[in-house]
């Protein structure tokens, strides 16, 4: 490939993110990495723009010997502080583009590293995406280190259009488009996987049918998993679902099921995904046919889980969603089992669980089309349990209290407090809900506003308001201790800042005007009170931990004033 100022990789739905994380993982390797960022929609800190400057930067400290000098000199300006509330433009000014211009050519020859951004299409900031490219683009004109960009993306209309642009600015990429020029390729890839496999299943299930699959059959799974485009995961998919690992099912059985259900001239993904999900719901794989369908409560229990995994902002072990759903862990691990072909369950019981390609989380949503409405994730509903879910934790007996850690010792660094005392007194699910409850939040706003949503849906946010409110009042100093002792109590002035926000904005668009509307937000004894607290935390000390309830007056003042007057 030449070497262009600036090379950005456009790869179309083959496999995107295993190709950057490989060339991710080759370039460290060979000490030509520069910094990799992987966007992923609905987990916070990776699904905006907010940290990729900052990421970016943090790595290349490690990776060009002399950018950490040049990088410390440009954040000496006092104008520099809280550089990642600024706009992206100053960002990459301060962050990027200044230390970068001030370094001395090495003696060695121009320095050569690559940035692997991965999954633009999935930046939930779109109107972001045109800035950064543009920004990124900047860097053919430094002269002091070569850098080059390699970004992945779905082939979604406004990131397509926004490549057009920077080919209009003369801008210098190479688009690379696995669909298309290596389709020959993927599809041979392919099906070598499937026979591999398939020989694979057939031993060890004993198949005494030769030749199995039929070599028909094999060849039509083989147009399947390529037409209209090339699916790796609709192969891996397929045979998860023909080979159960449990023995429970026939695998003769399950291919059987699949090839049928393909006649139906469905989309790519519902072929993957509908004869799982049908199975899993209606106990068959048939349309029309209903073995064992589950029950209401089995059903609703079942879509709290597929919600769950799908919207979590980072993935829980089996354990810890079961504690954080308040679900028996027997019920949890019987439907992990059952989505064994869509799901990463690891063996080991503390390890999170994962669903293995974004495209079922797409196919749940419903995302450009996709998606089948009898297993629907309504991402509304799903985000406003997860607040409520996430309150009954921090608030349960074994939730949120004084003194979390049973330190007892009033001014003893957080490096200082064991942590593995910290990991048994604060498990991974009362951390989620500590950390990701205002993010859930913020998701039903963004339903209330943007979707024409049902009153009963408005009526379960009320509701919420008003369980926050009793949490807030009994356990916000405690709350924001544990995000202390997390070593995340930055993170507790972002949420308080976001908080206060919310409250107000939900609290005016559910027109509850004789109760709890508050018109005027410079007035709201809420909005004071939160503004306060975050005035305090931010003058608090991050490195220095005490249970909040033992601070001195002066700043204990500023959160009781909260806790009394939130009501």
């Amino acid at each position: 490939m030449p070497y262009n100022p600036v090379t950005l990789c456009r790869v179309l739905r083959t496999g995107k993110s295993t190709i950057a994380r490989t060339l991710a993982h080759f370039l460290e390797d060979t000490e030509q990495l520069g910094a990799s960022y992987f966007f992923r929609r609905g987990e916070q800190g990776r699904n905006g723009t907010a940290l990729f400057f900052p990421t970016l930067a943090s790595q290349l400290i490690a990776t060009i010997p002399t950018f950490k000098a040049h990088l410390g000199q440009s954040l000496e300006n006092p104008a520099t502080a809280e550089v990642e509330k600024k706009a992206l433009k100053e960002q990459f000014k301060m962050l990027i583009q200044d230390p970068v211009s001030n370094m001395s050519p090495e003696k060695s020859g121009v320095l050569t590293r690559v940035i692997v951004v991965d999954a633009l299409d999935e930046c939930e900031c779109q109107d972001d995406v045109p800035v950064v490219l543009s920004l990124l683009s900047q860097l053919q004109e430094q002269k002091t280190v070569r850098l080059r960009v390699f970004f992945t993306s779905r082939s979604t209309y406004p990131i397509v259009g926004v490549f057009e642009d920077l080919a209009n600015n003369r801008t210098s990429y190479r688009c690379l488009a696995l669909d298309k020029e290596y389709r020959n390729e993927t599809k041979d890839d392919i099906s070598a996987f499937l026979k591999f496999t398939f020989a694979t299943i057939k031993a060890k299930a004993k198949v005494a049918k030769d030749p199995w699959p039929e070599p028909r059959e094999l060849d039509r799974l083989i147009n399947l998993a390529t037409t209209p485009s090339p699916l790796f995961i609709y192969a891996a998919t397929l045979c998860r679902f023909v080979d159960d690992k449990k023995g429970r099912r026939r695998p003769l059985k399950q291919l059987e099921l699949w090839l049928k259900q393909c006649d139906s001239n469905t989309s790519q993904l519902d072929q993957i995904y509908v004869p799982i999900l049908r199975q899993v719901f209606l106990g068959s794989e048939e349309e029309g046919k209903n073995a064992e369908a589950l029950g209401s409560e089995d059903q609703l229990q079942l879509m709290q889980v597929l919600g769950s995994l799908t919207l979590l902002t980072s993935p829980l072990p089996a354990r810890g969603l079961a504690a954080l759903l308040g679900m028996a862990e027997d019920d949890v691990n019987h439907w992990l089992r059952n989505l064994h072909p869509v799901l990463s369950v690891p063996g080991d019981p503390g390890a999170p669980v994962q669903i293995l390609h974004k495209s079922f989380s797409d196919f749940l949503l419903g995302h450009e089309g996709t998606g089948n409405a009898d297993f629907r994730v309504d991402a509304a509903e799903i985000h406003a349990m997860l607040v409520s879910k996430c309150i009954q934790r921090m608030n349960s007996d074994n939730g949120l209290r004084k003194d979390m850690c049973n330190i007892r010792e009033p001014g003893k660094s957080i490096d200082e407090i064991d942590k593995t005392i910290i990991a048994s007194q604060i498990p991974p699910d009362l951390e989620y809900a500590c950390v990701s409850w205002v993010y859930h939040l913020q998701q039903c706003r963004r339903h209330m506003i943007d979707e024409d949503k049902d009153k009963a849906f408005l009526q379960k946010v009320s509701i919420l308001l008003q369980d926050i409110e009793t949490f807030l009042g009994e356990h916000f100093l405690h709350w924001i201790e544990c995000l202390s002792l997390l070593g995340k109590l930055l993170d507790a002035i972002i949420l308080i800042r976001k908080l206060m926000d919310l409250v107000l904005v939900c609290l005016r668009h559910l027109y509850l005007h004789q109760k709890i509307l508050i018109a005027d937000s410079r007035n709201s004894v809420q909005a004071i009170s939160l503004q306060d607290s975050w005035k305090m935390l931010r003058t608090f000390s991050l490195t220095t931990y005490r249970p909040l309830d033992e601070l001195p007056c002066e700043s204990m003042a500023l959160l009781s004033y909260f806790v009394r007057n939130w009501k």
